[in-house]
């Protein structure tokens, strides 16, 4: 197929695809209710307030590994803080 014929059929297709589109997006007249009343409610919600965000103090850094007596793993952490 040739770019031109790509193009042609695109522009063929084009009609059908919205047509298809406006048919999918319908809704029941209960639902249109439904979402229009829950945008409004979106809209008419007051603002919300911004808290302070409080830092976290980091997790401490594992600066190693080793193994205790039965062999098990033991994370060493940094002593700094």
């Amino acid at each position: 197929m040739h770019e031109s014929e790509i193009a042609a059929l695109a522009e063929g297709m084009v009609p059908f695809v919205r047509e298809c589109v406006a048919e999918a997006v319908k809704l029941p007249p209960e639902l249109a209710a439904q979402v229009a009343s829950a945008v409004r409610m979106l809209h008419e919600s007051p603002p919300l307030e911004q808290r302070e965000i409080v830092p976290q103090p980091a997790p401490p850094k594992v600066t190693r590994i080793e193994r205790d007596a039965d062999g098990n793993f033991v994370p060493v952490y940094d002593d700094a803080r």
